[in-house]
């Protein structure tokens, strides 16, 4: 097959990708759509939240640590990091005297 040809995979893959933007296209220049579209997103999110609350739960009464707590022990990692590099200009200030 010459590179100038395309295989049916890619001419389809092509197609669907021009009827799905159309189709998007269309949705969003309707405000119904756009209402839609927001309120789908919003559920979305919420759910998402709702998942993770549940998941945070299930993770503690396991007894495992939770997202929650890895990022704060990132948090905390972080300032410590920061506390040392000032820690260690000091040092190093203090021997150029």
């Amino acid at each position: 097959m010459s590179e100038g040809r395309k295989g049916i995979p890619e001419a389809l893959l092509e197609q669907g990708i021009r009827a799905a933007s159309r189709a998007a296209r269309v949705v969003l220049d309707d405000p119904r759509g756009q209402e839609v579209l927001a309120a789908a997103v919003g559920a979305a999110q919420k759910g998402k939240r709702k998942v993770e609350e549940v998941q945070g739960l299930v993770m503690r009464a396991a007894g495992l640590p939770t997202k929650g707590d890895y990022e704060d022990v990132a948090k905390s990692m972080a300032r410590l990091k920061r506390k040392l590099r000032d820690l260690a200009k000091q040092v190093d200030g203090e021997r150029k005297r």
